[in-house]
Formats: structure tokens, sequence, C-alpha cells
């Protein structure tokens, strides 16, 4: 099981480094400006992505025992880039210490301050791919997101699914400044497994969230359908995508 959590917050202009915040999390305390590390205390992903970002960095006591990790490429831009960059460690995830604070901080390099925004998968174990029959079922959704903040919403699915359990195996999500999605389960485990959202329908998905390259995402039934939450940089008005499914009951 994995689930992603974003820190986002405006920096000045400086060649060393300035200290990103948090955005508040309902399953992962915050401690400081950071994150409290849980249960899920494996590093699986990590991504940068703001107008002008040149360097971004996560740092905790026990990534210091070697060097606090430097997150290298990034996304440069108000999009997450096509194809995204972002650093993968799914087969071999960097072991953090439970309760410990993991911090985020980032370099920008124009005049005058910007948004800069680090997301971090945290999980329990190393990606076990799955193969198998799956289908994909596409969503819509027409919430008024706010800018900058992470909104929830309940998808509309454009064809109803058989009756029983079904696994998330995949998933993509598209709005007009849409950053990162997560769902929201209804019952069962609290984590929020998510990825990057695309602002275009020709962005690339070599990112490995879709047809079972990061496994099971989370499970659910055809009456508890999850929601859906959002970080968008623009207050956008529609959104879009796709959920990769196996039927497990």
């Amino acid at each position: 099981m994995f689930h992603l959590a974003l820190y986002s917050s405006s920096i000045g202009p400086s060649a060393a480094l300035a200290q990103v915040t948090q955005v508040a999390d309902p399953v992962i305390a915050p401690a400081g400006n950071g994150f409290l590390v849980g249960v899920l205390s494996k590093l699986m992903r990590v991504a940068g992505v703001g107008t002008d970002l040149t360097r971004a960095q996560l740092n905790s006591a026990s990534l210091r025992d070697f060097a606090p990790f430097d997150v290298n490429p990034v996304n440069v831009g108000t999009a997450i880039e096509s194809p995204a960059r972002l650093c993968r460690f799914d087969d071999n995830p960097i072991p953090l210490a439970v309760n410990e604070e993991l911090d985020a901080f980032a370099v920008q390099s124009n005049v005058g301050a910007q948004l800069a925004r680090v997301a971090v998968w945290f999980a329990d174990m190393p990606v076990r791919p799955f193969t198998g029959r799956m289908f994909t079922v596409r969503w819509t959704n027409a919430t008024a997101l706010v800018a900058n903040a992470w909104t929830a919403f309940t998808p509309t699915l454009d064809n109803g699914i058989p009756s029983g359990s079904f696994a998330i195996v995949g998933a993509r999500a598209i709005s007009a400044g849409g950053l990162f999605f997560r769902f929201i389960p209804r019952g069962g485990t609290p984590n929020r497994p998510g990825g990057f959202a695309y602002q275009t329908q020709d962005g690339a998905s070599f990112d490995g969230q879709r047809y079972g390259e990061m496994g099971e995402w989370m499970r659910f039934t055809n009456t508890t359908i999850p929601s859906i939450e959002m970080f968008s940089g623009l207050a956008d008005a529609t959104q879009q995508g796709y959920l990769d499914l196996v039927q497990v009951g």
C-alpha cells in the first residue's frame, strides 16, 4: 500500500535551500513544517514542481546518516512535464525511521517569490506489479477546485461496473491546472494512494501509474466508489480521468 503526501508553499529567490511547508494531511501527522513518518515508512517516489524550480531536497535524521536526498530531475513550469520528472524507487524504496520528521526544501531562480511543490509517496514495501485481466473505465466531474489545495469530489463513471469488489491497479487524472490527485477510501485503510495529474489529453503517462505497474492501489465495491482529491494550481471547473480495475470479488 502507499500514500501520496504533498509539501507546497511560496519561497523567495535565493541560491540557498528554503523550506517548503507540508500541506495538511488527514493520514500523516505534521511535525514542524514537515511530516511525521508513520507506519508507511519507506520512500517510494518523490517529485518536485515549480515555475522556475532549480532544486528540491528531502531531509530527515535517517537520511542524514548518509546525506540529505536531492531530487533531480524536477518538473520546471506550472504543469507536470511530459513525461513526468520524478525519482522512482518502486523496487527498492528508501527506508525512513518511524516517528522522525521528514522535511522538504527547494530553490527557485525567479526574481520574485514563487510556489514550490514537493510530492512524496510513502509505502510499506516494494511495489509488486499486477498482471492479469484488467479493464478501464472513464470518469468525469464538474467541481470548482480550490487553487493550491486538496479538493475532494465524487467522480461519475461513464459506465456502470458489475456488482462486486474491485482493485484499482492504475489511474489517470486530467484537469486544466491539475498537478496531483489521490483517492479517498470509503472504509478500510485510511491511506490515500495517488499520482500525477495532467493538464492535457496528450500528457505522456510514462510515470508507471497505469495498467498494474504500481501494483494494487486500493479496493472498493461497486456501491462504495472512492472519492478523489485533486491538487491544482488553478480553480479548475471540470475534471476527468480513467481507472484501471480488476474484479477481485
